[in-house]
């Protein structure tokens, strides 16, 4: 199995990182409600409300695939990883993406 990752690079804005995938641990919203469920401005969620802004979100980044990795590479810089699995989910090696290579093909010495 393998698990593709990004980490912005310092001194981007924490609500930029929480629009494009990363976890949010803080935030407000501009309203001063506490939560989406009687707000008419986002029915959809804090994602989409104009009004909530994330005052702190992770760093790092869950990629589902090698694509979304490079597309987050291209647009912010950072750096991004994937981690090779064994069954049993433990990690036995892990592989930096680049940009402008093949991160998709990788032969494993031994079967999992």
């Amino acid at each position: 199995m393998r698990l593709h990752y990004y980490r912005f690079p310092e001194g981007i804005d924490h609500h930029t990182k929480y629009l494009n995938g990363a976890e949010r641990l803080t935030g407000e919203c501009f309203k001063g409600r506490d939560s989406c469920k009687d707000c008419e401005f986002c029915a959809a969620g804090w994602q989409e409300c104009e009004y909530f802004r994330c005052t702190y979100a992770a760093n790092v980044v869950y990629c589902g695939t090698v694509t979304a990795a490079k597309q987050l590479l291209k647009k912010f810089g950072g750096s991004a990883w994937t981690e090779h699995c064994e069954r049993n989910g433990t990690v036995f090696e892990v592989t930096p993406i680049e940009l402008g290579k093949n991160n998709s093909r990788f032969k494993y010495n031994h079967h999992l």
